[in-house]
């Protein structure tokens, strides 16, 4: 499964196999890699099962080269954690060590696990950080921390996962030419219209603008590159206003809303306001209309009846 840039969830491919196994991950993602997802920088997401770490770091599977990144999903940490200490408070802090999107609130949680218990510091410590949390995964996951998207595909085709092979196929075909076929109708009117960037996109930007608005920013070089943001307006959740160092040229802001989903956040449209540049530049190519529309421009051809096979 994979998401596309307004938020939609999609599936990339499906496999029938006999079970979890070594081998059949082994087939799954060798087969994947080969004929679906070839291209580099892909962020794999999934749980810490042996099985699929193998067959990830098997250079034979391809997923090496070009280069790719296989990181855990939280909730799995989260189990693994509850089953060595069985402390739903804690468990609640490495979650949120996991969700910060900048390494002070990382580092925060950090502390607040250590004030209470150093052997569960030491264990989440042992996980490296890159691996399951947004502050340190350089923008990968664009901010996905589940695999929820993989799940709401599961729940779609609940009725049909329990149908003999063949019917279970066809299900799966029709369900997808169906969807593809819809969101490929909707994304070429909306290509048509005119519009650059997505809805979802859009939605988040005007809030941030609005935010950015109470804003003070100091530049604090002359090739307008680095800014310090002040925060004027305090935040409906309690937190205290603060300041973020923004820097255009590495595109990274230390709020870290920037660099976890690649669009811009408050705190870089209020430096982009100060020296009049169009903070849109710094709105990544996902997220353009156009290239939504690129994942449904494919159709699904209808299938021939069985007199008509060769």
């Amino acid at each position: 499964m994979a998401q596309d840039g307004n938020r939609n969830i999609f599936p990339i491919a499906f496999a029938l196999v006999e079970g979890e196994t070594r081998e059949a991950w082994s087939f799954f993602l060798r087969n994947l890699r080969m004929h679906v997802t070839p291209q580099p920088n892909l962020c794999l997401i999934s749980d810490q099962h042996e099985s699929i770490k193998s067959t990830y770091d098997n250079p034979d599977n391809g997923w090496q080269h070009p280069p790719s990144s296989h990181v855990y999903y939280i909730r799995h940490i989260a189990q693994n954690f509850m089953r060595e200490f069985r402390d739903k408070e804690l468990r609640k802090k490495i979650v949120n060590m996991g969700y910060a999107l900048n390494e002070a609130t990382y580092e925060y949680y950090r502390g607040e696990i250590r004030k209470v218990n150093i052997e569960a510091l030491e264990w989440v410590d042992n996980i490296p950080r890159e691996k399951w949390t947004r502050s340190f995964d350089g923008g990968k996951r664009w901010g996905h921390m589940t695999t929820n998207l993989a799940e709401s595909m599961n729940s779609v085709l609940k009725s049909t996962r329990n149908l003999p092979i063949t019917a279970l196929v066809k299900s799966t075909y029709y369900q997808m030419g169906t969807l593809f076929g819809k969101r490929g109708h909707d994304w070429t009117k909306m290509l048509g219209s005119g519009q650059l960037f997505t809805e979802n996109c859009m939605k988040g930007i005007k809030e941030e603008v609005i935010k950015s608005n109470s804003h003070t920013v100091m530049q604090f070089d002359h090739e307008r590159f680095c800014f310090l943001v002040q925060e004027t307006v305090h935040h409906s959740d309690g937190r205290p206003t603060t300041h973020y160092n923004v820097d255009l040229q590495n595109l990274t802001c230390e709020c870290g809303i920037f660099q976890t989903f690649h669009v811009p956040c408050s705190h870089v449209i209020a430096a982009c306001s100060s020296i009049r540049q169009d903070y849109s530049v710094h709105i990544v190519d996902v997220f353009k209309v156009v290239n939504v529309f690129k994942v449904y421009e494919e159709s699904f051809l209808g299938i021939l009846t069985e007199t008509s096979w060769p």
